[in-house]
């Protein structure tokens, strides 16, 4: 074969690697299609759990469920542990208040068949928007609406009206409505690092009364900040923090106090000496370190797999179901 021929073969195959490489990365790095029908919020966060299935291996959910939760799985056949592939959350007002308004969109396996008969059962209203039915359900003082978006994706509010489910129903209907998603998505979902199963956008707003901890170590420093926290599994579970502050000064006010904070910690660990954690615990707790860079405080921690499977629960067999009440075992 000619020389230049094969030079030419050569260098048509690196484009094209080349391109499904680029093709690849764009894939695992775009933000998830889900997370850009959320609204606004001061929290946002996802999770691909689909994973997590791999530790379940067939098991069931526990035999002891929280009666309302129960009644949820013998009804529609949805087992949150083994049938929820990914999460979509969006919060305004985290922890301000015991019911804070937030939005969810979940993906998984499931019959919307059964799912929509139950909708229809524990629902006091419903309506018709667009091509989808929106369920109204009475909830410990409070309105939670949901919807049938697909065969495959939910969406759930507690908002006080039913626009931001309309609004969901929308960016899901036209995806150019969600365009890139709410103002923490757009800002700062970069700083999320490619192919994280889990991450969380929060905004921090002021206290008034920041919590104190054992050594004077305060948390005040948080005010203001946006944080970006990711997981990622490479053998072992990865943690990445990004703080962002105001400034530099308030970035090192942030590091230098978290640093405080984790030397008396483990300065308090080698005090009790064999007493204290084991060595999976203590080796997570050693691998965490703390970073200044420009206005961003950065965190960093592994988590070892021994320390995973013992906080992991194993599940216990499912308890069989009569067949003559035409619920899935």
């Amino acid at each position: 074969m000619d020389r230049r021929l094969k030079l030419l073969i050569l260098c048509l195959f690196l484009l094209v690697m080349a391109a499904i490489g680029l093709a690849v990365y764009y894939r695992v790095s775009a933000v998830p299609a889900h997370a850009l029908l959320l609204p606004e919020g001061n929290l946002l966060i996802y999770a691909d759990i689909k994973p997590a299935h791999l530790f379940d291996q067939g098991k069931s959910a526990p035999a002891r469920l929280d009666p309302e939760y129960r009644d949820f799985v013998q009804q529609t056949g949805i087992q949150f542990e083994r049938d929820l592939d990914e999460i979509a959350i969006s919060q305004r007002f985290p922890g301000a208040e015991r019911d804070t308004e937030s939005s969810a969109i979940f993906t998984g396996k499931f019959d919307s068949g059964r799912l929509r008969g139950y909708l229809q059962k524990i629902s006091s209203a419903s309506e018709s928007y667009a091509d989808k039915t929106m369920f109204s359900i009475q909830h410990e003082g409070h309105v939670v609406r949901a919807a049938i978006l697909d065969d495959r994706t939910v969406a759930v509010t507690n908002m006080e009206s039913a626009e931001p489910l309309r609004a969901i129903i929308d960016k899901y209907r036209n995806p150019s409505l969600a365009g890139k998603g709410a103002y923490l998505l757009q800002t700062y979902y970069r700083h999320v690092p490619t192919a994280s199963l889990a991450w969380m956008i929060y905004r921090a707003p002021p206290h008034s009364a920041p919590a104190v901890l054992p050594g004077g170590v305060s948390f005040s420093f948080l005010e203001n900040t946006v944080s970006v926290t990711s997981v990622r599994y490479t053998g072992s579970l990865s943690l990445k923090a990004e703080v962002f502050t105001a400034g530099e000064a308030a970035a090192r006010n942030l590091a230098e106090s978290a640093g405080t904070f984790l030397a008396i910690y483990r300065t308090a660990g080698e005090t009790v000496g064999n007493k204290g954690p084991d060595q999976d615990v203590r080796a997570a707790i050693d691998s965490i370190q703390v970073r200044q860079e420009g206005t961003r405080a950065i965190f960093t921690a592994t988590i070892p797999q021994g320390f995973l499977r013992k906080v992991l629960p194993e599940a216990e067999p499912a308890r069989p179901v009569d067949p003559g009440s035409g619920h899935k075992p």
